[in-house]
């Protein structure tokens, strides 16, 4: 099963009733211009039903109907009449195939206008669509589109039609196109679409597409768990990551929100505690503890961390100073860097940018892609998303760090947008 479940989507129900008076929209029978006319014991008949089918009495109208057709043989006018007045009342019966069968022989007949033509395709489609019937109304649907249908309720429904009816080829193809003709127009598209299309992708083994519209997903819908998949898909399983990275990946799915668990943020908190970033591991804590909604136990347990941890970050800040003076006189840039970053983790990026960079640029770094690492992601959580994609663009060394560098410029793209 694809990790995005798909279910069919609803159809508005003012379309349902829409498609049955398109169908039967017309003027009396026995009112037609004389050359278009009707006979009148015919007339009647196809009046009656019409006056029926208003009233959702399909199987009254499907009599009178009948009636009328006993009077062959029918002029083409007559015909064409029954025929349409037919596939609405088949429809109020649930008689699907015999509504095709109707319709074929309403359009064959060239009587419609283009806009009447769009109407019984598009109402037919959707009706089908309905009754679950998605090879069909994948057929009727496309012909709507063909004859240059522009409803987009209407188009959003042939890419799950041929989904549901197995064709996810064909499926996919027309996903691609709407989100390609929506990148085009600087439109977001709407998140079935791309749930839909990252589904058959995982369906069909297409690994690079499914990332593509994972990628796009996250950064049109920044949805937490989005974030956390993408982070899985682009870096693996956790337990193989980088222990030094390690950190740096749960900061970013806490800033994504997709650490919203006591546990994750207790071990989060833990982590950042035993890196050295005390006044960290307490910002990560009492943010948890503001959440609404949290348990009895779960207050407790975040309260106790945070008991013991306030000591250490007061005296690592206490500290801060003496760090300051010596990092400056510093040979290498180390010191500058790790002193900056700490201020960025604790929410204070105006203090520790500048720091970062003095330290970069003395230079003399024994982990320079992580030090650019620290300072993209320092711009990022401070809103500076241009910057901050600059510096992460500039990141080299291991794959997994660079992977990560990737997923951080853009959250800062994401974080940036309007």
């Amino acid at each position: 099963m694809p990790p995005f479940p798909v279910a069919p989507l609803s159809l508005p129900r003012r379309l349902a009733g829409a498609a049955l008076l398109a169908f039967s929209a017309m003027a009396n029978a026995a009112d037609a211009p004389a050359a278009e006319a009707a006979r009148p014991a015919v007339g009647v008949l196809l009046n009656e039903a019409q006056a029926l089918i208003a009233r959702s009495e399909g199987a009254g109208a499907v009599a009178r109907l009948q009636a009328a057709e006993a009077l062959a043989p029918l002029n083409a006018y007559e015909a064409f009449m029954l025929q349409r007045l037919r596939g609405a009342a088949a429809l109020q019966t649930g008689d699907l195939a015999g509504a095709q069968s109707a319709f074929e022989q309403v359009l064959a007949a060239q009587r419609l206008t283009p806009d009447e033509q769009r109407q019984t395709l598009a109402a037919l489609g959707q009706t089908l669509y309905r009754a679950k019937d998605y090879a069909a109304a994948a057929r009727w649907l496309q012909r709507y589109a063909e004859a240059g249908g522009s409803e987009a309720e209407v188009l959003a429904l042939r890419a799950p039609a041929l989904y549901f009816a197995k064709d996810t080829a064909g499926a996919r193809a027309l996903l691609l196109q709407a989100t390609e003709a929506d990148a085009a127009a600087g439109r977001t598209t709407p998140l079935p679409t791309w749930r839909l299309l990252a589904g058959i992708q995982r369906q069909l083994a297409d690994e690079p597409g499914y990332r593509r519209s994972l990628r796009a997903m996250a950064m049109q819908h920044p949805q937490p768990a989005l974030w956390a998949e993408r982070v899985q898909r682009e870096l693996g399983d956790p337990a193989a990551w980088p222990e030094r990275q390690w950190l740096d990946v749960q900061r970013l799915l806490h800033a994504a929100g997709a650490i919203d668990r006591t546990e994750a943020v207790l071990a989060l908190a833990a982590e950042a505690q035993q890196a050295g970033f005390p006044g960290e591991a307490l910002r990560v804590l009492d943010q948890a503890l503001a959440r609404p909604g949290l348990a009895d136990a779960e207050r407790a347990a975040l309260s106790a961390r945070r008991a013991s941890t306030q000591r250490p970050a007061e005296a690592d800040r206490r500290q801060r100073p003496r760090d300051e003076a010596a990092a400056l006189k510093a040979r290498d840039g180390q010191a500058l860097v790790a002193l900056g970053w700490a201020w960025a983790t604790e929410g204070e990026p105006v203090t520790g940018l500048p720091l970062i960079a003095q330290g970069l640029q003395r230079g003399g770094l024994a982990r320079a892609g992580e030090a650019r690492l620290h300072q993209g992601m320092a711009l990022a959580l401070a809103g500076r998303p241009a910057e901050a994609q600059a510096a992460l663009q500039q990141v080299q060394g291991e794959p997994a760090l660079v992977a990560l560098a990737g997923l951080w410029a853009d959250f800062a793209a994401r974080r940036g947008a309007p």
